[in-house]
């Protein structure tokens, strides 16, 4: 049990850390160091990060060993600096920050080997601590990978075509039966606190689009007065726009007889087939 246990956290860690490789190898020094846009950081800031939680919780916690680079904890402190802020702040230069979150795994590693896995620390029982550190790994490369699809210039990433057809043929929406589910776990060992313990709930049916709802459709929307109608707003969200006489995407204008938005200091029109997943996104910036 304990050699299938170790075998899973050195897995996870070594898949996390590959991806991690991939997203800050794959532009230059000066693409790593920019912020490419305010609502995140910049990419080595990540990098370093990463080095760093795995640093304080299983180098220094888990293992007992000695800081390695103690002066930097408040530079990558995640509370302390909001994202905007960040690229004001001392960070490592790229190379310093791929061999510091290269040292600090090396020794993790050791750590890893010699950890008893089985027992009664609640950080170490079943890997615990280094299964949470993967998962932090797995956050921030998710977060890394929004700033590429945010960054301007030829994409540095590249995916599999999507399958032939794509949604042709698909109704405008399914109808998903209601009925109980398991929400949570009281198993799986690498599981937060807020995930736990398993428990039933029951969902009534619901109908669910096939496809994320474009910005076209959005202005549909809005033009056949659905920030008019509260049947379409939850109680919060229609208070909200009351209280703020909203009547658009907090950052759209209508001008000359098109839609506009303003992102990150630039103005430009509204694509009606781009998704409208930002909407919610900026809003809640914006009243943050």
């Amino acid at each position: 049990m304990t050699d299938d246990l170790r075998r899973r956290a050195l897995d996870a860690l070594i898949t996390a850390r590959d991806r991690t490789a991939g997203l800050t190898t794959c532009v230059d020094e000066n693409e790593l160091i920019a912020q490419h846009s305010p609502l995140m950081s910049p990419l080595v800031w990540d990098l370093a990060h990463i080095g760093n939680q795995e640093e304080q919780w299983l180098l220094r916690t888990v293992g007992g060993r000695e800081a390695l680079r103690p002066e930097i904890d408040s530079v990558y402190d995640a509370f302390e600096h909001p994202r905007a802020l960040r690229p004001t702040l001392p960070l490592l230069a790229p190379s310093e920050a791929r061999t510091y979150a290269s040292d600090v795994r090396g020794r993790v590693l050791d750590i890893l080997e010699r950890t008893p896995l089985e027992g009664t620390d609640p950080l170490t029982d079943s890997g615990f601590a280094f299964g949470m550190i993967a998962q932090h790994e797995q956050q921030h490369d998710e977060t890394m990978l929004i700033t590429h699809q945010l960054r301007k210039g030829p994409a540095a990433l590249s995916a599999p075509e999507p399958p032939a057809g794509g949604m042709q043929g698909l109704a405008e929406e399914i109808l998903v039966p209601g009925g109980p589910f398991t929400m949570g776990t009281s198993t799986e060992p690498w599981a937060l606190d807020n995930e736990r313990p398993a428990h039933r709930r029951d969902v009534p049916a619901f109908h669910l689009d096939t496809a994320p709802v474009t910005c076209g459709a959005y202005i549909a929307f809005i033009e056949d007065g659905g920030y008019d109608d509260p049947r379409w707003w939850a109680a919060e969200g229609w208070d909200q726009i009351r209280r703020h006489d909203i009547g658009a995407p907090l950052f759209w204008r209508r001008e000359a007889g098109q839609w506009l938005r303003r992102r990150f200091g630039v103005t430009e029109p509204v694509p009606a087939d781009e998704p409208v997943l930002h909407v919610s996104w900026y809003e809640a910036d914006a009243y943050a």
